[in-house]
């Protein structure tokens, strides 16, 4: 069953049947007909990648393309259902009623990982096809050696047959009907071999399809975005070019600003294998408009000494232009004194580390603005959370802030105030606490009181945003910001599709 709601509108699953899948809109507000490209989220079909869902159909926006991103049913489903609610989306954005406009033969898919074989195998064998096709490292054969074993499990169950090996291996069911396609991958994908897009690759020219396929020679799996591989992130320039030259894409919508994310894995965007680790910054976007684009430069380990050792700020640097925002937030690193490379201490480098952030960005027009880390969750003995969490590199920024007149977010009292609200025992669910066998990346399970799961880094963005919302210094900012209120009728009707 397939549920069509507005990105604003609050979802509450258990509220609807298991097998229900969710249609996210993210129309352009514009007169004119355009054409609709259809996002299908990786995730092994056990669980959705968000940072391969809203950050792509906001990309497709600035193409000028209308964009929805499909949560489908994942874990355990019915296959018949789960294509079933594909090809429904398709229907529906084709054929509905809608107060913007869509061209119904310009209704695209794209996918990515197990999302990927989706959109091929509802592309190939599907009784109502999508008129184009992109595919980002796709799973395509279930056959070994090249199958990604989850996927295929997930989708089939433990002992496949060879009947089913064979029709849904999106490779063997390419016909003349299959839509133009665009691939890209990395030669080096550790968890879904090239030759998964090589095979499909093979096919469509069998039946002289027409396809691009851009094979980079480096990259983990699960970039989307790609925006810490800087030669995989040509992807976007060449899909730009592709979905111009087949009337989808237009002269792209000039961004006007960017958000620039310096900091820590708090705030990092997670691969595929991290998942389901989440950084708050994945989820900043949604509170922005398309004028403000979120380029988060966070990196797993990383601390104000580290991040500029390493030239990760020089390359911001060459970046940035007046008006961007520089986003700074360390602090979990620097306190590592067994290590000199990241160690920094809170009143000496660190704070002039900080300055030197704040500089950087002054002097190219930009406008910096300092973070407090996000804390711990760790609790004192009378239950309350331990004000030291990070230990004094909150208090230290509090005072550059000060000193330096940059604005300030406190997401460490703002973190540690929901904390208190939630308790203790319910905090766990924001972090990464998972038993044994939870999850194939934790086999052994995970207890860590730093990292978040995806609803924790929903809820520190949202800490974020409203941070922003309530800085006199950045009104301008808020001026550029999403109220995620359903009631604020910016909500779209809903429905659902049988």
């Amino acid at each position: 069953m397939l549920h069509v709601v507005s990105p604003k509108e609050p979802i509450v699953k258990e509220e609807f049947p298991s097998e229900t899948s969710f249609l996210s809109l993210y129309p352009l507000a514009v007169g004119e007909a355009r054409p609709f490209i259809l996002v299908l989220p990786g995730g092994g079909y056990e669980h959705l990648a968000s940072h391969e869902g809203e950050p792509i159909a906001r990309w497709l926006n600035d193409l000028g393309i209308h964009a929805g991103v499909l949560e489908y049913q994942v874990g355990d489903f019915e296959i018949t259902s789960l294509l079933e609610d594909v090809e429904h989306a398709l229907q529906w954005i084709r054929q509905t009623s809608h107060d913007w406009l869509v061209i119904p033969d310009q209704v695209g898919l794209i996918g990515f990982s197990a999302g990927g074989h989706l959109a091929s195998i509802v592309s190939t064998i599907g009784t109502v096809k999508p008129d184009l096709l992109l595919l980002g490292y796709p799973v395509i054969s279930f056959y070994e050696p090249y199958t990604h074993i989850g996927s295929r499990t997930h989708f089939l169950g433990e002992q496949p047959t060879l009947e089913q090996l064979q029709a849904f291996s999106s490779d063997r069911q390419v016909t003349s009907k299959t839509p133009p396609t665009l691939m890209w991958t990395t030669a080096n994908d550790g968890a879904v071999p090239v030759e998964n897009s090589l095979l499909f690759a093979f096919s469509l020219s069998r039946e002289r399809i027409p396809f691009e396929l851009h094979v980079f020679e480096e990259g983990r799996h699960g970039l989307g975005l790609s925006e810490d591989n800087h030669e995989c992130h040509q992807w976007l320039n060449l899909a730009e070019t592709w979905l111009q030259k087949h009337g989808y894409a237009r002269a792209r919508q000039q961004i006007t600003t960017r958000l620039f994310i310096a900091g820590d894995s708090t705030a990092a965007q997670k691969g595929a294998t991290e998942k389901p680790m989440t950084g708050w910054g994945e989820h900043l976007q949604s509170y922005l408009a398309p004028s403000v684009h979120v380029d988060n430069r966070a990196v797993n380990g990383r601390s104000t000494k580290s991040f500029i050792a390493e030239g990760r700020l020089a390359d911001i640097e060459k970046d940035i232009l007046a008006g961007d925002y520089l986003f700074i937030q360390f602090g979990h690193n620097d306190e590592k004194k067994e290590d000199p490379t990241r160690y920094t201490d809170p009143d000496g480098d660190y704070r002039q580390n900080l300055i030197h952030y704040i500089q950087s960005a002054r002097e190219r027009g930009g406008i910096p603005v300092l973070l407090t880390s996000v804390s711990r969750r760790r609790f004192t003995a009378n239950g309350e959370p331990d004000p030291l969490a990070v230990g004094a590199y909150p208090a230290a920024m509090r005072q550059v802030a000060e000193e330096t007149q940059t604005p300030l977010l406190d997401i460490f009292e703002a973190s540690q105030q929901l904390y208190r609200s939630m308790g203790e025992k319910e905090s766990q669910k924001l972090f990464m606490h998972l038993p044994e066998k939870a999850h194939p990346n934790y086999p052994a399970g995970v207890t860590d009181n730093t990292h978040f799961s995806d609803e924790g880094a929903k809820q520190v963005a949202q800490l974020v945003a409203e941070a922003i919302r309530h800085c006199a210094e950045l009104s301008a900012l808020k001026q550029r910001m999403v109220e995620k209120n359903p009631d604020s009728g910016e909500r779209l009707a809903h429905q659902l599709v049988n």
